[in-house]
């Protein structure tokens, strides 16, 4: 939401021909603006938009024109939701998402939303023909519904996070890059979207799984666009169950989703008699998608598991230098790893010394006399029940969150020299006077390097 609020700004700032729109929307509440920017075809402006900033790009951007042409609508529904015919939403208790019916914009929308929208949705299923989306029937619909209970009941904090980062769930039939099309998300090009063969709504535990499979993958999705884990991100990596070699950031986003899996096998063996009773007896083993015929994998009859694909994926990640890695990258791992540490003991991946975090270098002491002051190309948005506060560097358009003992420095730079900084800071910390020198000149460094700091 932060995220989405400040880009809103910025993009107000950047585009001359529709400011106002956009800054309309940047003033709407979390419950008008999810289903807007959770809208596959205004998302993907959104996005679109953002990248073209961080690149430097001057000219005409898209979500401003779209949003000075779509009205509010009263009843809170996304341009692509009001298509929706019947309107669907399958977990209402958790999140804005609706599935794709019938979409019919007459009188609704643009008449060119329907097209984008195809587009978009064309454009989703990577390396074979895109089938027609399937319309569901209200059987289907029941069950998804039932997928989502059985989720969130297995899995009561990670169930309901992943579920709201789902803003549409489609059916289609199809072929992927690997074979027949099980399920997918979007990330690019179609975004906070799920499609699923009918099939996997043949069990309430499958439609569990595919759910938690895909709502990991746009949970992460959102956390990579509001900051980066990576420094090399296209950095290729041979996978020895596939035929073509993985970017770094793919085998990061893979390892993600099978620490989940591997949680969700162990929350689905430990299921308790009133769940059994109710959605079945789990699978009584592992459903996990073939490796590819003619494979290192096929051939060997290796990486047939989430944990073998997991200990593979850990142990290159582990293996890269440390400053592949950003610190926020570093955190990630130590907690993917505590993660699998919990549900397998014997997982066998033991982490080198150093993946509890990365050592930064000592920070160049800094003259005490040094006025610092807060950049005027920045824009902030604190977010006080997380302790955080989010600045996006008008110049750059990239995004720094700050925590707590960060905020709180970034707040005394009003003009103040170094020294008194640090003292105010250590007078509201309570730290000593070397532990708040440390703070302040590691915190400055990192805050005038990325441009927020002057």
């Amino acid at each position: 939401m932060a995220r989405f609020v400040l880009g809103l700004r910025l993009l107000a700032q950047r585009d001359a021909r529709h400011p106002e729109a956009l800054q309309r929307l940047s003033l709407l509440s979390r419950e008008q603006l999810l289903p807007l920017l959770g809208d596959p075809v205004l998302r993907n402006a959104f996005e679109d938009d953002m990248v073209k900033l961080e690149n430097g790009y001057s000219g005409a951007l898209g979500l401003g024109e779209l949003a000075a042409r779509l009205p509010l609508d009263p009843e809170g529904l996304g341009p692509c939701e009001r298509m929706a015919t019947p309107h669907v939403r399958p977990w209402p208790e958790h999140g804005p998402a609706w599935l794709w019916t019938e979409m019919n914009p007459a009188g609704r929308v643009p008449e060119d939303l329907s097209a984008r929208l195809r587009r978009l949705y064309d454009g989703s299923i990577e390396g074979g023909p895109s089938a027609d989306p399937v319309i569901p029937t209200p059987e289907m619909c029941r069950r998804l519904t039932r997928g989502a209970d059985l989720l969130t009941r297995l899995l009561p904090q990670v169930g309901p996070s992943v579920l709201r980062h789902v803003s549409v769930v489609g059916f289609t039939r199809g072929e992927s890059a690997d074979g027949p099309l099980q399920s997918l998300s979007g990330g690019d090009p179609l975004p906070s979207a799920i499609l699923m063969a009918p099939e996997r709504l043949a069990d309430p535990w499958t439609a569990a799984e595919t759910l938690l499979h895909e709502g990991v993958h746009l949970k992460l999705f959102d956390a990579l666009r509001s900051g980066a884990l990576l420094r090399d991100a296209d950095l290729s990596v041979p996978i020895p169950w596939r035929h073509t070699s993985w970017r770094v950031v793919r085998v990061l986003v893979a390892l993600h989703f099978y620490v989940h899996m591997l949680v969700f096998q162990e929350a689905a063996r430990q299921a308790d008699d009133t769940i059994r009773a109710e959605f079945g007896d789990p699978p009584a083993a592992e459903v996990v998608d073939e490796v590819s015929p003619g494979t290192e994998a096929d051939r060997n009859g290796t990486y047939g598991t989430s944990l073998e694909r997991a200990r593979y994926l850990a142990g290159y990640i582990l293996g890269l230098p440390g400053d592949r890695l950003t610190p926020d990258g570093h955190r990630f791992m130590r907690w993917l790893l505590e993660v699998l540490e919990l549900v397998h003991e014997d997982s066998g991946i033991s982490p080198p010394a150093g993946v509890a975090g990365e050592v930064p270098a000592r920070s160049p002491a800094v003259a005490q006399d040094a006025v610092v002051r807060r950049s005027a190309r920045a824009m902030a948005r604190p977010l006080p029940e997380r302790g955080e506060l989010l600045v996006v560097n008008t110049d750059t358009a990239a995004m720094h969150w700050l925590n707590a003992r960060s905020w709180l420095i970034y707040s005394l730079c009003d003009g103040s020299d170094v020294r008194s900084v640090t003292a105010e800071y250590g007078n509201r910390s309570g730290v000593d006077a070397d532990a708040a020198r440390a703070h302040v000149e590691a915190c400055l460094a990192q805050l005038t390097a990325v441009g927020i700091l002057q």
